[in-house]
């Protein structure tokens, strides 16, 4: 009886190791970078968010984008197409 109980431990303890590997892994991603330029100035500037800070990140890059596109640019760039 005492064998199992061993094993069960033994099988939750890799369970938990693997879920927090996988969460850890997670957050090391790379931050998402969107680079957009003016037509008629060519100025350049970037949406970006940490990949460690808000959960919302993709709305917040999306919103970053709509805004800088209403005011005339244009995405030129996005890490998430690469």
């Amino acid at each position: 009886m005492r064998r199992y109980v061993n094993e069960i431990e033994f099988v939750v303890g890799l369970i938990g190791l693997s879920l927090f590997l996988l969460m850890l892994g997670g957050c090391g991603s790379p931050s998402r970078v969107v680079i957009l330029q003016h037509p008629a100035t060519r100025q350049t500037v970037e949406c970006r968010v940490d990949p460690l800070g808000d959960m919302r990140r993709r709305t917040q890059i999306k919103n970053c984008v709509n805004a800088y596109e209403q005011a005339g640019y244009s995405v030129v760039g996005d890490s998430d197409n690469y």
